[in-house]
């Protein structure tokens, strides 16, 4: 008998291909996200008691160059420790005082209390990383930060002027799926 309860891997048939579709931002001390078991989906997202939309507790949309967004993941192992790193970059138009804010905003956020990220992927599915608060308890610290954007003049005309962002968090586990909608997000922008 294992001392594990393995279970099989059963997904409908459809496309594996993707990207993202839209991303999202928010300060994860402002959300709280309910599941249902330990396992399943987050099934809803909410301010949390004291977060308001005047003091800062939305969701902020990315306008990202289109096509220009990827998630990626890696999982490596430390003896019985598994650590799975994620990586979210996207290409934001334009080297201009908006984009050095925004970075300055970003990396502010990094510091203190992290980043959150909802995406949707082309495939309409939504995942969530960063979050602080499930079921109104806090969870193990997930903290994703900016870390390597970078970005270019365009001093060619074929060369975009562009920055390159790329925000990273390391967690014990792959990212949890928000079987909710994007208008439910949205609802919180």
């Amino acid at each position: 008998m294992l001392c594990v309860l393995l279970q099989e891997y059963n997904r409908a048939c459809s496309g594996v291909a993707g990207g993202i579709s839209d991303i999202a931002i928010f300060d994860p001390s402002d959300f709280n996200f309910t599941q249902t078991t330990a396992t399943s989906p987050y099934s809803a997202v909410a301010l949390r008691a004291g977060a308001t939309a005047e003091n800062g507790g939305k969701f902020f949309i990315i306008n990202f160059q289109y096509r220009e967004a990827e998630w990626t993941w890696k999982q490596s192992k430390n003896g019985c420790a598994s650590k799975y790193e994620h990586e979210f970059k996207f290409q934001l138009a334009e080297n201009s005082n908006t984009l050095t804010n925004f970075l300055q905003a970003l990396d502010a956020a990094s510091c203190c209390c992290g980043i959150g990220i909802a995406a949707r992927l082309n495939s309409g599915k939504i995942i969530i990383a960063g979050e602080k608060y499930v079921n109104a308890s806090s969870i193990t610290k997930f903290v994703v930060e900016q870390d390597g954007s970078d970005g270019g003049s365009g001093k060619e005309l074929d060369n975009p002027n562009v920055g390159n962002i790329l925000l990273k968090g390391n967690y014990s586990r792959n990212l949890r799926e928000y079987s909710g909608t994007w208008a439910s997000i949205e609802a919180l922008m």
